[in-house]
Protein backbone atom coordinates (compact mmCIF):
# COMPACT_ATOMS: atom_id res chain seq x y z
CA UNK A 1 0.00 0.00 0.00
CA UNK A 2 1.55 3.65 -0.60
CA UNK A 3 -0.22 6.21 0.88
CA UNK A 4 -0.58 10.04 0.21
CA UNK A 5 -2.06 13.25 2.14
CA UNK A 6 -5.72 12.37 0.46
CA UNK A 7 -5.18 8.65 -0.28
CA UNK A 8 -4.48 5.26 0.05
CA UNK A 9 -3.34 3.63 -2.86
CA UNK A 10 -3.99 -0.28 -2.74
CA UNK A 11 -4.65 -3.34 -4.36
CA UNK A 12 -7.58 -3.79 -6.33
CA UNK A 13 -9.68 -6.48 -5.13
CA UNK A 14 -12.72 -8.66 -6.52
CA UNK A 15 -14.61 -7.30 -3.75
CA UNK A 16 -14.31 -4.21 -5.79
CA UNK A 17 -15.51 -5.09 -8.84
CA UNK A 18 -19.34 -2.65 -8.11
CA UNK A 19 -16.73 0.38 -7.59
CA UNK A 20 -14.57 -0.55 -10.42
CA UNK A 21 -18.03 -1.02 -12.52
CA UNK A 22 -19.46 2.18 -11.48
CA UNK A 23 -16.32 4.54 -12.90
CA UNK A 24 -15.92 2.38 -15.70
CA UNK A 25 -19.35 2.09 -17.67
CA UNK A 26 -18.82 6.20 -18.31
CA UNK A 27 -17.62 5.97 -21.79
CA UNK A 28 -15.24 8.89 -21.46
CA UNK A 29 -13.02 7.08 -18.83
CA UNK A 30 -11.60 3.68 -20.47
CA UNK A 31 -11.96 4.78 -23.91
CA UNK A 32 -9.61 7.65 -23.42
CA UNK A 33 -6.80 4.96 -22.05
CA UNK A 34 -7.34 2.92 -25.36
CA UNK A 35 -10.23 0.36 -23.52
CA UNK A 36 -13.85 0.01 -23.79
CA UNK A 37 -16.19 1.21 -21.54
CA UNK A 38 -17.16 -1.73 -18.77
CA UNK A 39 -20.48 -3.20 -19.66
CA UNK A 40 -21.26 -5.23 -16.94
CA UNK A 41 -19.72 -5.90 -12.97
CA UNK A 42 -19.07 -9.54 -14.57
CA UNK A 43 -17.06 -7.41 -17.11
CA UNK A 44 -15.63 -5.40 -14.72
CA UNK A 45 -14.43 -8.99 -12.33
CA UNK A 46 -12.90 -10.53 -15.16
CA UNK A 47 -11.04 -7.23 -16.12
CA UNK A 48 -9.91 -6.73 -12.28
CA UNK A 49 -8.92 -10.43 -12.06
CA UNK A 50 -7.08 -10.28 -15.68
CA UNK A 51 -5.87 -6.95 -16.12
CA UNK A 52 -5.61 -5.12 -12.34
CA UNK A 53 -4.01 -8.01 -10.65
CA UNK A 54 -0.62 -6.63 -10.85
CA UNK A 55 0.89 -5.85 -7.24
CA UNK A 56 1.66 -2.33 -9.40
CA UNK A 57 -2.28 -2.31 -9.86
CA UNK A 58 -3.91 0.42 -7.13
CA UNK A 59 -7.24 1.77 -6.64
CA UNK A 60 -7.10 5.10 -5.56
CA UNK A 61 -8.90 5.42 -2.01
CA UNK A 62 -10.42 8.80 -0.72
CA UNK A 63 -8.71 8.34 3.20
CA UNK A 64 -11.78 10.77 4.53
CA UNK A 65 -14.31 8.31 3.27
CA UNK A 66 -13.43 5.27 1.86
CA UNK A 67 -14.47 5.49 -1.59
CA UNK A 68 -13.21 4.27 -4.56
CA UNK A 69 -12.50 7.44 -7.02
CA UNK A 70 -9.72 5.50 -9.72
CA UNK A 71 -6.66 3.83 -10.67
CA UNK A 72 -3.25 4.11 -11.12
CA UNK A 73 -0.30 1.18 -12.10
CA UNK A 74 3.24 0.29 -13.22
CA UNK A 75 3.33 -2.01 -16.45
CA UNK A 76 6.34 -3.50 -16.91
CA UNK A 77 7.94 -5.86 -20.05
CA UNK A 78 5.91 -6.21 -22.82
CA UNK A 79 2.90 -4.53 -21.42
CA UNK A 80 4.75 -1.19 -21.11
CA UNK A 81 5.90 1.31 -24.09
CA UNK A 82 9.23 0.72 -23.11
CA UNK A 83 8.70 -3.07 -23.03
CA UNK A 84 11.28 -2.79 -20.64
CA UNK A 85 11.41 -4.86 -17.48
CA UNK A 86 13.53 -1.83 -15.63
CA UNK A 87 11.63 1.19 -17.09
CA UNK A 88 7.91 0.56 -16.67
CA UNK A 89 4.85 2.70 -17.91
CA UNK A 90 2.56 4.40 -15.66
CA UNK A 91 -0.74 4.61 -16.57
CA UNK A 92 -3.91 5.88 -14.42
CA UNK A 93 -7.55 7.08 -14.68
CA UNK A 94 -9.80 8.81 -12.66
CA UNK A 95 -13.83 9.00 -11.61
CA UNK A 96 -14.87 12.16 -13.66
CA UNK A 97 -16.52 13.44 -10.68
CA UNK A 98 -12.90 13.45 -9.01
CA UNK A 99 -11.25 14.96 -11.87
CA UNK A 100 -9.86 18.76 -11.47
CA UNK A 101 -8.82 18.30 -7.44
CA UNK A 102 -5.20 17.11 -7.68
CA UNK A 103 -5.76 13.47 -7.15
CA UNK A 104 -4.27 12.14 -10.08
CA UNK A 105 -1.02 14.48 -9.65
CA UNK A 106 -0.96 13.21 -5.77
CA UNK A 107 -1.08 9.33 -7.34
CA UNK A 108 1.19 10.05 -9.70
CA UNK A 109 3.60 11.42 -7.20
CA UNK A 110 3.60 8.75 -5.07
CA UNK A 111 3.69 6.05 -7.09
CA UNK A 112 6.86 7.43 -9.40
CA UNK A 113 8.56 7.88 -5.58
CA UNK A 114 7.47 4.36 -5.36
CA UNK A 115 9.35 3.54 -8.89
CA UNK A 116 12.53 5.44 -8.04
CA UNK A 117 13.03 4.56 -4.40
CA UNK A 118 11.76 0.96 -3.83
CA UNK A 119 11.69 -0.37 -7.19
CA UNK A 120 15.32 1.50 -8.05
CA UNK A 121 13.87 1.83 -11.83
CA UNK A 122 16.08 4.44 -13.41
CA UNK A 123 13.01 5.72 -15.62
CA UNK A 124 9.65 5.60 -16.11
CA UNK A 125 7.40 5.89 -19.40
CA UNK A 126 4.02 7.44 -19.62
CA UNK A 127 1.80 7.29 -22.50
CA UNK A 128 -1.55 9.41 -24.20
CA UNK A 129 -3.29 9.16 -26.91
CA UNK A 130 -4.25 11.58 -29.56
CA UNK A 131 -6.78 14.04 -27.58
CA UNK A 132 -6.39 12.91 -24.03
CA UNK A 133 -5.35 16.69 -22.85
CA UNK A 134 -5.69 16.31 -19.21
CA UNK A 135 -2.95 13.11 -19.30
CA UNK A 136 -0.51 14.97 -21.58
CA UNK A 137 -0.36 18.01 -19.24
CA UNK A 138 0.32 16.16 -15.79
CA UNK A 139 2.31 14.11 -17.19
CA UNK A 140 4.62 16.94 -19.03
CA UNK A 141 3.79 18.80 -15.24
CA UNK A 142 6.28 15.95 -13.85
CA UNK A 143 8.90 16.34 -16.11
CA UNK A 144 8.00 13.63 -18.89
CA UNK A 145 9.41 14.22 -21.94
CA UNK A 146 8.45 13.32 -25.43
CA UNK A 147 10.31 10.33 -26.93
CA UNK A 148 8.23 9.34 -30.10
CA UNK A 149 4.61 9.29 -31.34
CA UNK A 150 3.53 6.34 -32.39
CA UNK A 151 1.17 7.06 -35.63
CA UNK A 152 -0.72 3.61 -34.89
CA UNK A 153 -0.87 3.44 -31.02
CA UNK A 154 -2.38 0.11 -30.18
CA UNK A 155 -6.20 0.28 -28.34
CA UNK A 156 -8.82 -2.37 -27.33
CA UNK A 157 -11.16 -0.28 -28.95
CA UNK A 158 -10.97 -2.09 -32.49
CA UNK A 159 -8.61 0.98 -34.23
CA UNK A 160 -6.04 2.73 -33.56
CA UNK A 161 -5.07 6.53 -32.03
CA UNK A 162 -2.22 8.09 -32.73
CA UNK A 163 -0.23 7.91 -29.34
CA UNK A 164 2.49 9.90 -27.67
CA UNK A 165 5.39 8.24 -25.56
CA UNK A 166 7.25 9.86 -23.27
CA UNK A 167 9.25 9.24 -20.45
CA UNK A 168 10.87 10.43 -17.42
CA UNK A 169 14.76 9.86 -16.21
CA UNK A 170 15.33 10.07 -12.33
Amino acid sequence: MLETKRLYLKNWEAEDAPAFFRITKNPRILPAAGCPAMASEEEALRALREDYSSKEDYKLVLKESGEIIGSIGLRFGEDACSESDREPEVGFWLDEAFQGYGYAGEALEAVLRHAREELHCPAVWGCHYEGNVRSARLLERFGFSLVRVNPHGDTRLGYSLPEAELKLVF
